[in-house]
C-alpha cells in the first residue's frame, strides 16, 4: 500500500515523491476523496489538489517568513515541509493563521499526527475539502468520539472494512 502511494504521489510532482510515512497519510486521499467545496467552489477537488490543504513544500533556504506573508486567505492548519527534496525533509513546520509552529519530528508521519492533534489543541476545525479524511483518521486511528461525530458514508464503510 505505501508502494502504490509513493508512485501515485511521485507521478504528480517534479520532485522527488514524499517520504513513506507521509505518502500512507497523502494515499487517503485517494481512497477517501475530497469533499465538495460548498455552494461558492462547486466542484469536486483532486486528490492532488487537496495534497496542497494537507502539506506544502518549501526547498530549504527558503524564506518561511514570505511564505506567510503569501498567505491571502485564513486557511486551516497545514504542514509546511522544508527541505532539499520532497523524500529529503529537515523540517515540518504547522502553518496556523500566518504563525509556525516547528514540529518535534522530521518523520512525516509524525509530523502529520501533530498536525491532526493541533487541530484539537487550538480549537481549529477540519479544512472542509479534508474533512471526510480527518474525520476517518479521527475515528479509526484515534478511536475518538466514534458514532458521536458525523461520518459519511464512505468513511463509516472504510472504517467497517478496516475494523472487521
Amino acid at each position: 500500500m505505501i508502494h502504490c502511494a509513493e508512485s501515485a504521489v511521485d507521478t504528480e510532482s517534479d520532485e522527488d515523491g514524499w517520504g513513506s510515512g507521509l505518502a500512507s497519510i497523502l494515499l487517503l486521499l485517494h481512497l477517501i476523496p475530497p469533499s465538495a467545496q460548498g455552494h461558492k467552489r462547486p466542484g469536486k477537488m483532486s486528490a492532488s489538489q487537496a495534497e496542497k490543504h494537507i502539506v506544502i513544500f518549501k526547498k530549504a533556504g527558503t524564506n518561511i517568513q514570505e511564505h506567510l506573508d503569501s498567505i491571502k486567505e485564513s486557511t486551516q492548519p497545514y504542514l509546511l515541509a522544508v527541505g532539499t527534496k520532497k523524500s529529503s525533509i529537515h523540517g515540518f513546520y504547522i502553518i496556523l493563521v500566518k504563525k509556525t509552529i516547528p514540529c518535534k519530528s522530521v518523520s512525516g508521519l509524525a509530523a502529520f499526527d501533530e498536525l491532526f492533534k493541533a487541530h484539537f489543541v487550538f480549537g481549529a476545525s477540519y479544512s472542509k475539502v479534508l474533512h471526510n479524511m480527518y474525520t476517518f483518521i479521527q475515528t479509526t486511528v484515534f478511536e475518538i468520539a466514534i458514532g458521536k461525530v458525523k461520518e459519511s458514508s464512505r468513511v463509516a464503510e472504510l472504517r467497517a472494512r478496516f475494523m472487521h
